[in-house]
């Protein structure tokens, strides 16, 4: 008789159970909460005014967000990023029209115009005034980007071949000019590491010229992989550089600079996610900026590995601009007019790991129990 109660007990069916008893049971069948990243959030938009058009750069000193707007003449937006509100513009004078570079240096507001020939426009911040125009030589045009370094301003110019104008901050003069090699054309990104500027190759294949600056003159050159195509935007992190692809599909792909080659594979992106304009690494997160409508950026770990994609609203151009504020990124769009979004890129801390199992195993407990008073209760039948 108790070996009949046993082999029942051990097929009992759903109907044989409490309702509370099944409940426990799909609970424990349950998947345990996500610790994955939260995707990537708009939090606050704000649309500049009419005619300030399309955003191409940006700079951040304090509270203060600097602008700048590829018009005719060039304009220069302030924004308060406490409040999103904008103050009083500043115009430029007429034939300093589409700025493509902001830098801050010793105080100083440093814009980049792309103009023939190339034009760097100085501003007090304070004043918000400009103060000085340095223009270069006939055949020196289209400043694209401005890094500096120990009281010098580097210019890059996107002409063929690429070259970068050394200017003397402390008396603002032009002092020398660096012609790339034959092929290195095109120079829109540039960045510094470690007494080396490094340049942008928008070529087919692209690459990175690597240039010392002590004597400003080029010691390497790299060229990536069939298909890792005009290298467009550059951002160093450590001692890796991430270069990203003015093409379609857009990508990225990374150098070890101990070593100046590449590493690894390069990634590429889907179908419609073309031409990246703008990178940057933000807590220890890589941010890829589209050159599309609408707008998008890309998400991506250390290794090159997707996380997840914003796209914005269909009239809101390109990403051209990055700039990090805090534990979220500030974002320049190439629209009409142009607009400044912030975007959240905090993700969740995981919780840790028995506070997840939690809930399982109180639910096991009760289903356990539940099934023990039942077994209890037809061996005394």
């Amino acid at each position: 008789m108790l070996s009949e109660y046993r082999v029942e007990t051990r097929f009992l069916s759903l109907r044989d159970l409490p309702m509370s008893a099944v409940i426990m049971c799909l609970l424990l069948l349950s998947p345990l909460p996500s610790a994955a990243a939260d995707g990537l959030a708009v939090e606050t938009t704000l649309a500049l005014a009419l005619g300030e058009n399309k955003v191409t750069s940006l700079a951040l000193k304090g509270n203060t967000l600097y602008v700048g707007l590829n018009t005719v003449p060039g304009i220069i937006v302030r924004v308060d990023i406490g409040s999103m509100s904008t103050g009083p513009s500043l115009k430029l004078s007429e034939g300093e029209g589409a700025i493509y570079s902001l830098v801050i240096v010793s105080g100083y507001l440093y814009a980049g115009l792309y103009t023939s020939p190339g034009k760097i426009v100085k501003i007090d911040p304070e004043s918000f005034s400009q103060t000085e125009t340095l223009t270069l030589r006939d055949g020196e045009n289209w400043v694209s980007s401005l890094v500096a370094s120990d009281g010098f301003l580097y210019a890059s110019l996107r002409m063929w071949p690429g070259k970068i104008v050394k200017i003397n901050l402390e008396t603002f003069t032009r002092v020398e000019l660096l012609e790339l090699a034959s092929g290195e054309n095109n120079i829109y990104s540039m960045a510094i590491k470690d007494g080396y500027l490094y340049a942008n190759i928008a070529m087919r294949p692209g690459g990175v010229a690597k240039i010392k600056l002590e004597t400003f003159r080029e010691v390497q050159s790299l060229r990536l992989r069939p298909g890792e195509d005009y290298c467009q935007p550059i951002f160093i992190s450590g001692n890796v550089l991430f270069t990203g692809f003015y093409s379609k599909p857009g990508g990225v792909a990374k150098v070890d600079l101990t070593t100046f080659e590449e590493i690894g594979s390069a990634t590429h992106f889907s179908e419609g996610e073309d031409k990246v304009w703008s990178l940057i690494v933000h807590g220890d997160i890589l941010y890829a900026g589209l050159d599309t409508r609408p707008g998008k950026i890309i998400r991506l770990d250390r290794n090159l590995r997707r996380l997840d994609t914003l796209s914005f609203a269909e009239v809101e151009g390109g990403v051209y601009a990055f700039v990090p504020s805090g534990e979220s990124l500030l974002c320049g769009l190439y629209s009409s007019p142009g607009k400044i979004v912030i975007v959240r890129t905090q993700t969740p801390q995981v919780e840790p790991s028995f506070l997840l199992l939690m809930p399982v195993l109180v639910s096991l407990v009760l289903v356990l129990v539940t099934l023990f008073v039942l077994r209890k209760a037809r061996l005394k039948r």
